[in-house]
């Protein structure tokens, strides 16, 4: 049966690590408490959904006390190094440190960052042995030509670390293009039409929308789409009055049971 997670996740690193770029953050959102948060929704095989809310760690030293806390209950770590600086690379322990004695035993991934620099001062090798002794992952590195792969990657690899069980023959992360379109569809379901009760938010719409390999889901989500753009004409047709719309658990159970 699919199923839906909301999990918190912690992105650490040195000061212009490039890890808020890495998760599309806005580098200013919440700075002044020492975190800012991003939502990654991810949507896996024909009805998984993931939604992480990313705590990005600011790397002030005057926050670092607070740090511990932020880092509880966190399913998971992400950590960015510099490749073009080794005082980023030398900075990786204190994080490991940090994400252990708050979060306990959870996976923590590796991303090597600004790998388009022609100065490059941690090598493979260095970041190889790393990993190997610390017992983390290497997800690669990255550059700003190829971010919207590599962060697919990055979470497709988390997810596989955390339900082992899963085979993922289909992934996506939700864009914010896709994300705007959406939040229309969704203001006009947000009521049934029967009772006029506010349906509860379920993210099964969402994982509709989303899914874009399924013909099946891509047929019920082009038809809600037109339907949408065609609302005013259809009322317009008929001279009876006429509701659109989903209709809530309690009125379908009336209704078709």
């Amino acid at each position: 049966m699919p199923g839906s997670y909301k999990l918190k996740l912690v992105i650490g690193g040195s000061k212009n690590s490039g890890k808020t770029t890495f998760i599309n953050s806005d580098s200013n959102h919440n700075s002044s408490i020492g975190v800012s948060f991003e939502s990654i929704e991810c949507f896996v095989n024909e009805g998984d959904h993931f939604k992480f809310i990313v705590w990005d760690l600011k790397d002030n030293e005057r926050f670092r006390f607070l740090f511990p806390y932020f880092c509880r209950g966190a399913c998971a770590g992400l950590l960015c190094v510099d490749l073009s600086n080794k005082e980023s690379f030398s900075d990786l322990t204190r994080w490991i440190t940090l994400f252990r004695e708050s979060s306990g035993v959870i996976p923590i991934i590796l991303i090597g960052t600004k790998a388009d620099l022609a100065k490059r001062e941690v090598t493979d090798e260095k970041i190889n042995e790393f990993v190997a002794s610390e017992g983390i992952e290497y997800a690669g590195h990255t550059s700003i030509l190829d971010l919207d792969n590599r962060i697919e990657e990055v979470f497709k690899t988390l997810i596989q670390t955390l339900i082992p069980n899963i085979p993922i023959d289909y992934f996506r992360i939700s864009k914010k293009e896709d994300d705007e379109e959406y939040k229309i569809l969704e203001r006009f379901f947000d009521r049934c039409p029967i009772c006029k009760k506010i349906n509860h938010h379920s993210a099964n719409l969402k994982v509709i929308f989303s899914n874009k390999t399924n013909p099946n889901t891509i047929g019920l989500r082009e038809n809600l789409i037109r339907l949408v753009d065609n609302i005013d004409l259809i009322k317009y047709e008929y001279t009876n009055h006429i509701s659109v719309g989903i209709p809530c658990c309690e009125c379908y159970k009336e209704l078709f049971d």
